[in-house]
């Protein structure tokens, strides 16, 4: 029995589902209790449709080939009745999803499409959110148990994290997990800087050669910005000095080679003379020489302007010169701008001065990574002494469960196996012998160490007395990996968040009295958990407080799948089906009322 709940406590349950346009469903809807629900149903009805479309819903992937034929999209969305102090309260507060909370439970709606282009979209009360955040939250709100769970149970790995369920630190594991990911990340810079070492290593040369060359150079924004405005200038006044050269000429030597305010002033001395004879004389007087003062003042200002514009030859020379100095960096850095080239300068200066402190680099990081290594070192030593601790408490509730699954002389052990793995290379030679041997000490630490651990553990079986303890892979049949995997289930429910169990046909591979146990141990987990089961089985079907029908319909040339809740009659006619065939008889509906009765007396 489970005792470490009460169904006070935990009241969550999946309480709707519903599906449009998913494989051959066209419109479904499933309204679940809490207790044991059972659904049941023909081969092909689309039993495990149901099973995968609430995979879909809690983040699984989404493909275009799951949208019915027909349909532009599928949807399936499901409601959740959740106590107010459960875990999944925490990840809807962390991804800012509002919910409302009354007489201590709160409702959660989650809602998830797929088009017929394969690209799917999720809300959660109508939040839109990733599939990240569905399966985030999923962890702590139900767990789906499917058939290939079964085949999982044979990976040694799946050994090692079902036994850190029983470890009195739950969250060691995750902290070591951390802790080693910590690690690697270091590793991983460890090995980038060696490799971008060498690689730079090859260009030395090169490097040197360049950033002296830069360096003796000197270049400068205001400086390349200053000898730019000079040349500029220069070429500027060679136009400029041409224009007034010309101008110039033209006063000065204008008609018969003379300047051109000459013939104004012998004019004006010609008028003088006269103009004390008229008054209108004296006013052409006054103009000749106003003209003749004018062109003379011209002459003047252009002559000034030309001296103006006088450079210094040597200048311009240099300014050029340096000119074609940029030009040439330019050129040969395939840069375009003076930011680009100081933008080179400065990445080669750095790869240079990276080369030049590789050694005192190298050694800072080994000794980073040597003390988080260290650390989780120490987090090993102490997941390894939990899981040792922890070991007979799974043999024994474990082999308790598998003795109450008709399995009387199964015995169960843990072995560990200390890890072994080869690790990437990392060539710290070139960096001096300190180097060397931090890394050599390293590497054969790194080698001992995964991220589940210093050891992975392995569950053996004896499945009856005298024989010998396996591997679970060599000697257990279907029948015994899914007993084995239900006595998994049942006994790390005690310690598990979710409290909304899912089960795809966990009775394979059983029949008979073994069914009929596998029936009351489901029935005994929804004392504490909503528990839904997939089930070919009557003994199973029979412990059932709720009971779901699942039928394929043809019509107008399309299937589809339909559920519907069975009445008590109506269940009795099912579990006489599936203990028949598809004859149903008088016999056959007794020996199912039979099975009810018998599962109700037990079960209370």
């Amino acid at each position: 029995m489970i005792h470490a709940r009460s169904r006070e406590r935990y009241q969550q349950v999946l309480t709707q589902l519903n599906i449009q346009g998913l494989a051959i469903i066209d419109s479904l809807s499933i309204e679940f209790a809490s207790g044991f629900n059972v659904i049941t149903g023909e081969t092909g009805a689309g039993k495990s449709i149901l099973i995968k479309a609430l995979g879909f819903l809690l983040g699984s992937k989404a493909s275009a080939e799951t949208v019915r034929h027909g349909r532009q999209q599928a949807t399936v969305t499901g409601i959740f009745e959740v106590p107010s102090a459960h875990p999944c309260a925490a990840v809807l507060t962390e991804h800012g999803i509002d919910y409302e909370t009354a007489d201590g439970h709160f409702a959660i709606l989650v809602r998830r499409s797929v088009n017929n282009k394969g690209r799917s979209v999720a809300w959660i009360n109508d939040v839109p959110v990733t599939v990240g955040v569905l399966r985030e939250l999923s962890q702590s709100l139900i767990d789906v148990f499917g058939q290939h769970d079964n085949l999982r149970l044979l990976d040694a790995v799946e050994h090692t994290a079902c036994l850190d369920q029983f470890l009195r630190d739950r969250s060691l594991p995750q902290t070591y997990v951390d802790q080693y990911r910590l690690v690697q990340r270091q590793l991983a810079h460890l090995l980038d800087t060696v490799d971008g070492f060498r690689s730079k290593q090859r260009e030395a040369d090169y490097l040197e050669f360049r950033c002296s060359e830069l360096q003796a150079f000197a270049p400068s924004r205001e400086d390349y910005l200053a000898i730019q405005e000079l040349c500029l200038r220069a070429d500027q006044t060679m136009v400029l000095a041409k224009s007034l050269e010309e101008a110039q000429l033209c006063l000065d030597q204008g008609a018969g080679g003379e300047a051109l305010s000459s013939p104004l002033w012998e004019a004006n001395k010609a008028l003088a003379r006269v103009s004390h004879i008229s008054g209108d004389l004296a006013a052409l007087t006054e103009l000749t020489q106003a003209l003749a003062q004018q062109i003379d003042d011209l002459s003047f200002h252009i002559g000034k302007a030309t001296s103006g514009l006088e450079l210094s030859e040597d200048d311009i020379e240099s300014a050029q010169m340096r000119l074609a100095g940029y030009q040439e960096l330019f050129r040969k850095l395939a840069v375009d701008s003076i930011d680009g080239l100081l933008g080179e300068h400065e990445r080669l200066a750095a790869q240079l001065s990276f080369l030049e402190s590789a050694a005192s680099d190298i050694t800072k990081i080994l000794r980073e990574l040597e003390r988080s290594l260290a650390r989780l070192v120490e987090l090993a030593a102490r997941l390894t002494k939990a899981r040792q601790d922890a070991k007979s408490l799974v043999k024994k509730r474990i082999e308790s469960e598998l003795h109450d699954l008709a399995m009387p002389g199964a015995r169960i052990d843990v072995v560990f196996e200390a890890v072994e793995k080869s690790i990437a290379t990392a060539d710290v030679s070139l960096f001096g012998e300190e180097a060397e041997v931090i890394w050599s000490r390293l590497a054969v630490t790194l080698s001992g160490l995964s991220d589940h651990g210093a050891e992975k553990a392995q569950l053996l079986l004896a499945a009856n007395p005298g024989e010998p303890l396996l591997p679970l892979q060599k000697i257990a049949s279907g029948g015994e990996i899914s007993r084995i995997m239900l006595a998994l289930k049942r006994a790390l429910a005690a310690g598990a968040d979710t409290c909304i169990l899912v089960f795809d046909e966990i009775d394979t591979g059983i029949s008979g009295r073994v069914a009929a146990v596998v029936g009351r141990k489901m029935q005994e987990l929804s004392k504490a958990f909503q528990v839904i089961c997939i089930s070919h089985l009557a003994q199973v079907a029979a412990y059932a407080d709720s009971h779901f029908l699942v039928h394929k319909l043809s019509r107008e040339k399309r299937t589809e799948s339909t559920i519907s809740k069975l009445s008590s009659r109506a269940s009795e006619e099912e579990l006489a089906r599936l203990l028949s065939g598809d004859e149903v008889t008088q016999s056959s509906i007794a020996n199912a009322r039979a099975l009810v009765k018998k599962a109700r007396e037990l079960a209370h």
